[in-house]
């Protein structure tokens, strides 16, 4: 059949290639979330017959898990309403809300899930993020570096969700550290013993009086040198120097809301991008560094990239 020994060991090589591509294709599970049975009401009432599925799924995958035994879990689609609420909605599912949220790309408490398309499994257990993302939240870091160890173990499944990829640990829960930052909704003010020597919005330029501009965040006039605060945990997203702002911080705190601390005389050593804070974390002294006409903090909290009153998140 083979006319050569290199024909041989070729075909012996494509043979092995095949089963190898297949093999890894087994170990990695591949969900759109267009393509899962929707669940349209989270009464049990309205008799939806898709949770009816679903909570017979749940029951029969933690039977199967308490007795030892390989559970892949389903997933079922909901599209919440503007009145439901993440806590609730876990409770109405019988699955907690840490199963959920990462997959979906909950990364706080505080966030507002009406309309968004939620993937619900039909198993507890954690889902950690395995690709690189640039703005990945603290959240997702901290279940990255705390998982890296187990992933080299054989008790978790590989999911590809909606073209991103992730491991998942059936029972698995939130670490305390993990919760904290998932359920940290409080907002601190960066700097203590402060006078707010200018507001967000429409102002005239301090430098000649004389061109109005918009004013990004508030400025809180302290002495040099004073602590300079995390408002929020989160992740550093950068750091640097520049003329205007002197140098600089801006940290990302999931739900596209970031903060951001200019003027800064100094930076603490251990604030270094990709890093992760905790509110409260001293993160820099204030200063006077950049076009200032005196020693402050100019603070910004911004959404998506745009500027918000940060006097609506505190008692300023």
């Amino acid at each position: 059949m083979f006319q050569t020994a290199a024909a041989k060991t070729l075909f012996l090589f494509l043979i092995l290639s095949f089963f190898a591509l297949a093999f890894a294709q087994e170990e990695t599970f591949f969900v759109q979330s267009d393509k899962v049975p929707r669940i349209t009401s989270t009464k049990r009432s309205d008799k939806d017959l898709m949770l009816k599925q679903f909570d017979d799924e749940v029951e029969q995958n933690r039977s199967l898990l308490a007795n030892g035994k390989d559970v892949r879990p389903s997933f079922f689609l909901y599209l919440p309403t503007e009145k439901d609420r993440l806590f609730e909605l876990a409770g109405r599912f019988c699955v907690r809300y840490d199963t959920f949220c990462v997959v979906n790309g909950i990364t706080g408490a505080d966030e507002y899930i009406g309309g968004k398309r939620l993937l619900i499994p039909t198993l507890d257990g954690i889902f950690v993020p395995l690709d690189e993302d640039k703005d990945a939240s603290a959240l997702e870091i901290l279940l990255q570096k705390n998982r890296a160890p187990l992933l080299e173990e054989s008790r978790h499944l590989r999911y590809n969700i909606d073209g991103k990829n992730f491991a998942f640990f059936p029972g698995e829960k939130f670490t305390t550290t993990e919760r904290a930052f998932f359920l940290d909704t409080s907002m601190q003010l960066p700097v203590r013993n402060y006078r707010i020597s200018s507001r967000f919005g429409q102002r005239e330029n301090p430098f000649d009086g004389r061109k109005s501009q918009f004013h990004k965040g508030v400025d809180m006039a302290v002495p040099e040198g004073s602590g300079v605060f995390a408002c929020k945990g989160g992740t550093v997203l950068g750091l640097g120097e520049n003329g205007v702002y002197g140098k600089w911080i801006q940290l990302g705190h999931g739900g596209g809301m970031t903060s951001f601390y200019a003027h800064l005389s100094a930076i603490q050593d251990d604030v270094q991008k990709g890093n992760i804070v905790r509110a409260g974390d001293l993160i820099a002294k204030s200063g006077s560094t950049g076009q200032v006409t005196g020693p402050h903090l100019h603070f910004e909290i911004r959404l998506n990239g745009a500027a918000v009153d940060p006097e609506a998140y505190g008692n300023f």
